[in-house]
């Protein structure tokens, strides 16, 4: 009995410790190219409203903290670039932040992907050595959009999407349709 309480704890730490997320890196981790290339993307373009009245003037390179980073990986396990998310009040609505993907190419990045996204996680499957990425938009607080990022061979398109609409019996319903055109 011993025996089969501790496995069943081992196992348990051994899934906790899994699909626990190692703490985003600060932005100073990034090199030269890529923080510049953030600031520029990231620029707020708030003007006058409720939410950007505490920020600086629309146009300010600063973000007000730094970003959530996360990097991707190919098949290979090969760093091929990072998902940057901006978490302030000129980059957030209604749970959904500013996110971006750069790639690597060469010696330098390129934005692959920029949409306003509540989460953006790499998945385990690949397509042509890249992994395909699962975004989740916040339409409201019992409904919200899955989005699976498919790699093309260029870019990052939407591949399958579907609706989740959180039921007031606590269960979800999930329907699934055809993504909306870029």
């Amino acid at each position: 009995m011993l025996r089969h309480g501790t496995l069943i704890f081992f196992v348990v730490v051994g899934a906790v410790a899994c699909l626990a997320q190692s703490p985003p890196s600060k932005p100073p981790d990034l090199d030269a190219e890529l923080s510049a290339m953030l600031a520029r993307d990231s620029v707020c373009e708030v003007k006058g409203t409720a939410a950007g009245a505490d920020q600086k003037p629309a146009g300010a390179p600063w973000l007000a903290q730094a970003p959530s980073i996360q990097t991707l990986h190919n098949s290979g396990g090969r760093n091929v670039g990072i998902i940057a998310t901006v978490e302030d009040a000129c980059h957030c609505s209604r749970g959904n932040c500013a996110t971006y993907v750069y790639l690597r190419t060469g010696q330098t990045y390129r934005l692959a992907l920029k949409e306003n996204l509540a989460s953006l996680h790499p998945l385990k499957g690949f397509k042509q050595s890249m992994p395909a990425l699962s975004g989740k938009l916040q339409v409201s607080d019992s409904e919200a959009e899955t989005i699976i990022y498919e790699w093309s061979g260029g870019e990052y398109q939407p591949g399958i999407c579907a609706t989740v609409v959180q039921e007031s019996s606590g269960h979800p319903v999930i329907t699934k349709h055809a993504c909306a055109k870029p």
